[in-house]
């Protein structure tokens, strides 16, 4: 790491524009709160900006038009990628040193690429293939004729059943297991039988999956995760399901046997879908919303059962209203009961 970076440096690194002093060095970055006279901050979101103007950070990234009088500002049209990219700088990952640790095992017939680096405890069965400047970090499992791409990551203790496939240039965070079985069982009489799980799991390239996340196999065929697809912590992918590009799964997330998913749909937190349904391209999924059947590109839902979002708020501002309605309800009620007894009675 080095000693410090000045402003022009890093606005010349993401395309953006020095407002304020260039020469202004920094050494680090943190939170607006945080922050002191030689660390960069950032304001990517209108609501912390009464934080922003009182933050003592020698400079701060802002989007186009943003003013915040007296500070040194690095102007990125897109703040949040540039401090992505500036976070990648000033923080680099560290590279394991190639090789095999001796206290890993690797089967016969494993294919190892250049710069390969394997760690202390990791099993690497038989008829594998490690792609160039893999990583398995220590206590991984990889399953007998798996293949791993090139620069593809796996932090420790993560577990890939055989025949698994992951793309170039994936992280897979601790504790993942990829390729296991399929919840698939035959009931009879009471009795549930297991349905051997024969199939496979392909994960493409540029895809990261976060820790103890858990993509099972086909039953037949096979599961497939769409390249550039993020995941998060604590999420449940079930057999036969397929993930398009550029999807984005949040924590705890569960998606059903078989359902597929179209190019960059979003599933939000807690949120799931049922089994054999198609949900298409760009959908996003509310928060602890249940998807119960097909939904078509571009949709927004919310809800249980999932509707449309504009739908559900509706239906939310009403249901907020229903104890005032109920109490308006039985007056009137009464009211009628009142006036329908005086009628019988002038009878």
């Amino acid at each position: 790491m080095k000693n410090g970076w000045r402003l022009s440096e890093l606005a010349a690194a993401v395309g953006g524009r020095v407002r304020g002093d260039p020469d202004r060095v920094l050494t680090g970055i943190a939170t607006l709160d945080g922050a002191g006279p030689d660390d960069l901050s950032f304001l990517t979101n209108p609501r912390y900006r009464q934080a922003a103007d009182a933050s003592r950070a020698g400079a701060i990234l802002v989007g186009p038009g943003s003013e915040l009088s007296g500070k040194d500002l690095l102007e990125a049209a897109e703040p949040y990628v540039a401090l992505a990219e500036i976070l990648e700088r000033m923080h680099p990952e560290p590279t394991p040193v190639p090789g095999v640790s001796p206290d890993a095992r690797i089967g016969a017939g494993v294919s190892v690429g250049r710069d390969v680096a394997v760690g202390p405890f990791a099993v690497v069965a038989d008829g594998s293939t490690l792609g160039d400047g893999a990583v398995i970090g220590p206590g991984c499992v990889v399953g007998q004729g798996s293949e791993i791409g090139p620069r593809t990551r796996l932090h420790a203790r993560v577990v890939l059943y055989p025949g698994t496939s992951v793309g170039a240039r994936c992280i897979i965070h601790a504790g993942v297991v990829l390729g296991g079985d399929g919840f698939g069982f035959a009931t009879s009489r009471g009795v549930h039988r297991k349905v051997p799980q024969i199939g496979r799991l392909v994960v493409e390239d540029d895809v990261e999956i976060g820790a103890n996340t858990t993509i099972d196999r086909a039953s037949i065929g096979e599961t497939r995760v769409g390249a550039g697809t993020k995941i998060d912590n604590l999420v449940m992918i079930a057999h036969g399901v397929v993930i398009g590009p550029g999807g984005l799964l949040a924590a705890q997330s569960g998606i059903a046997g078989s359902t597929q998913i179209g190019r960059h749909a979003m599933f939000a937190g807690q949120s799931g879908a049922a089994g054999h349904l198609k949900i298409g391209h760009r959908v996003i999924v509310g928060a602890k919303t249940a998807v119960l059947a097909d939904v078509e590109d571009g949709s927004y839902v919310t809800g249980i059962p999932a509707v449309d979002h504009r739908s559900w708020k509706r239906s939310q501002a009403v249901f907020r209203e229903l104890p005032d309605l109920r109490a308006r309800v039985r007056q009137l009620e009464r009211r009628i009961a009142e006036l329908e007894s005086k009628s019988g009675g002038e009878s």
